[in-house]
């Protein structure tokens, strides 16, 4: 079934690569692409919990995991960026996805949305000017917004600013804000939003400045929905580098999100040390009533030390402490807790030729629940052509994920097999199942998942290109 349903799709997206390639007016110079087209099967079962009143003991209400259901989905992506489209400095850039529920039990997230244009511009880059239009997104400290609009740019030698507006979208959904979460969220204005913003980019000497303003405003110019700014400043000091970031919300008058990390190499980068501080306030957009709970904020101060005694072995180690604003509750008349304290060790060693083991251990206890969770994986490329990979892992999570005094344990498997320079194919599996503790055997929460994908590459990077013939120039 899998095979078929591969074939399906493989037929489907080829169709989509070739109205691409050729909706395009006929230019002089040859047209080029480069991209990829893939699609993915996934097969998920799991034991969802739900409320019950047998086997809760004292209490008349519990969670207890409901019979077992399954799902099955499949997707298909198309990525190309083409030019040579007859206009010097035109290019086209498009990012599908489409979707398709195989059956199952229940519905998985997102399956009912059949096709998303997940980015589809086109971009003229003439001297120190570009221009975008289309579907485009924003990665910032902001976050990851996406609109339907335009945007222009200017570059100069250590110097580049830009504006740009257009249709909001809602945040990893792909589609218009005031409808995405209609029927989720009551409270959305009736109307679009529209999303207008700015930002200057500077290399002064070593240093690197990025600062940011956007505001999205209702349809009807009536509210606004947000308004923010943020700075990200990156720099080296003698040894040292200092990379800072902050957001503020001009909507709420209030700072958001800020870190400070500096790092130290020693002994010729064998050891690095690194000292961060963060502070973090959940954000919500000024169209929704959740910003007026006041969310909780925490400040969190961490330490960490690299070291790698030899190029095919480095560990990390890590200790934070985080401290939590006043929730403005108390538990049987006293103030709740708010210090949560957290660890992690990691190891990633290649122990012989084509072979490599990474393992990570991770702590964290605070206020309302407690995580100790460990993992490990060991990888063979017995070629250049073929990866396997065989993992573990092992969690336990009390109080929010109600494993109690027990533990989920698991592992999985994957291959990738590079059947031709273009094709590529893989799969795996996992499963993680309930181990120990007051519920027994006899009510096993567990996950299994299986999938399998095929991905073929269209096109070679230019600028490789240039480089292999130059090298190839250099030989003779």
């Amino acid at each position: 079934m899998t095979l078929s349903v591969h074939a399906r799709l493989t037929c489907r997206v080829a169709a989509l690569v070739l109205l691409v390639l050729t909706a395009a007016p006929s230019p002089a110079a040859p047209q080029q692409a480069r991209g990829f087209v893939g699609s993915t099967v996934q097969f998920v079962g799991l034991r969802p919990f739900a409320l019950g009143t047998e086997g809760c003991g004292a209490e008349p209400v519990c969670y207890r995991t409901g019979s077992r259901e399954v799902a099955a989905m499949a997707s298909q992506d198309v990525g190309l960026t083409a030019w040579g489209l007859g206009v010097r400095g035109l290019s086209a850039t498009v990012l599908v996805r489409a979707r398709q529920r195989l059956g199952g039990d229940f519905l998985w997230p997102r399956t009912d949305d059949p096709v998303d244009a997940l980015l589809a511009y086109a971009e003229l880059a003439r001297g120190a000017f570009t221009v975008r239009a289309g579907r485009q997104e924003l990665r910032s400290g902001l976050g990851f917004p996406s609109f339907d609009g335009a945007s222009l740019g200017w570059s100069g030698r250590a110097f580049r600013v830009e504006g740009y507006g257009g249709r909001s979208l809602a945040r990893g959904l792909r589609e218009p804000a005031d409808e995405a979460l209609r029927g989720l969220e009551d409270f959305l204005p009736d109307q679009g939003v529209y999303l207008l913003g700015a930002a200057a980019h500077a290399r002064p000497g070593r240093a690197s400045l990025t600062a940011r303003y956007h505001r999205e405003i209702l349809r009807d110019r009536s509210g606004l929905a947000s308004e923010r700014a943020s700075l990200d400043v990156s720099t080296a000091w003698s040894r040292a580098t200092v990379r800072g970031a902050l957001d503020y919300d001009l909507g709420r008058g209030m700072f958001g999100k800020g870190e400070l990390t500096v790092g130290v190499p020693f002994d010729g980068a064998r050891w690095l040390v690194e000292a961060s501080v963060l502070r973090y306030v959940p954000y919500f957009s000024l169209s929704t009533i959740w910003g007026l709970f006041e969310p909780v904020s925490y400040t969190e101060a961490r330490m960490g030390i690299g070291w790698a005694p030899f190029p095919s072995l480095t560990t990390r180690a890590s200790a934070g402490v985080r401290r939590y604003g006043d929730a403005g509750t108390v538990v049987v008349l006293r103030p709740l807790e708010d210090t949560g304290r957290r660890a992690s060790v990691d190891v990633d060693w290649r122990f012989r030729a084509g072979w490599s083991l990474g393992a990570g251990y991770d702590l964290e206890w605070g206020p309302g629940g407690f995580l100790s969770s460990g993992e490990g994986a060991v990888r063979w490329a017995p070629s250049e052509r073929l990866r396997l990979t065989v993992s573990g892992r092992t969690f336990q999570q009390i109080e929010q994920y109600r494993l109690g005094d027990g533990r989920a344990v698991g592992g999985g498997f994957s291959a990738a097999f590079d059947l031709t320079e273009r094709i590529g194919l893989s799969g795996g599996g996992s499963i993680l199942r309930r181990s120990g503790g007051e519920a027994g055997e006899g009510d096993p929460w567990h996950q299994s998942r299986a999938w399998s994908a095929v991905r073929l590459r269209i096109g070679r990077d230019p600028g490789v290109a240039r480089l292999g013939a130059r090298a190839g120039e250099g030989d003779r």
